[in-house]
């Protein structure tokens, strides 16, 4: 959604047809893995799973294609398999360029780690998914605490309750007002 509110034209590969019928019906294109990474200028993994890119899918790649992780764990994109099958330089830090036979070269970042975690300047999550992240997990030891929820209410998903004051407190802080702040 961040991309295509940021006009991108967005592509959602998905094996699970029930998710992907979502994506569709959320506004995105669904198209086969291999038309994906055919027409993809940048590829995002989001999995966790093993190999979602990988060497069998170089010859799909065009040039020029960037490709990084934001899923959870590094070995989405098989940088170690590719690497060691093409030509792969570092152009700046955090950017490997992996040259192939025809001429085409692609860019890998953070070698293959997530993008927020990894590179010259790590950033970890945002401010704002930290803040959220503290407020629900302190609203829920509290709701616990009053006896409102058992402790096995508060794991994932948090009680309804417990999700809209933290939502209602984040909204009001930032649809306020500068000087009321």
């Amino acid at each position: 959604r961040n991309f295509r509110g940021a006009r991108a034209l967005v592509s959602v590969v998905e094996v699970d047809p029930v998710l992907r019928l979502k994506a569709l019906l959320d506004g995105f294109a669904v198209p086969a893995r291999e038309v994906a990474i055919a027409e993809a200028d940048v590829i995002v993994t989001v999995t966790g799973a093993r190999d979602v890119i990988s060497v069998a899918d170089t010859d799909l790649l065009g040039d020029g294609t960037v490709i990084l992780n934001a899923g959870h764990l590094p070995w989405e994109i098989n940088v170690d398999g590719i690497v060691a099958t093409y030509d792969a330089t570092t152009a700046t830090e955090g950017i490997q360029t992996i040259g192939f036979g025809d001429g085409r070269r692609v860019h890998v970042l953070t070698g293959g780690h997530m993008v927020n975690l990894a590179g010259p300047r790590p950033l970890g999550n945002s401010v704002e998914s930290m803040d959220i992240g503290f407020a629900l997990q302190a609203r829920c030891l509290e709701a616990i605490a009053r006896g409102e929820v058992s402790a096995e209410a508060c794991v994932v998903p948090v009680p309804r309750a417990v999700d809209e004051a933290v939502a209602t407190a984040y909204i009001d802080l930032v649809a306020a007002p500068a000087n009321t702040r």
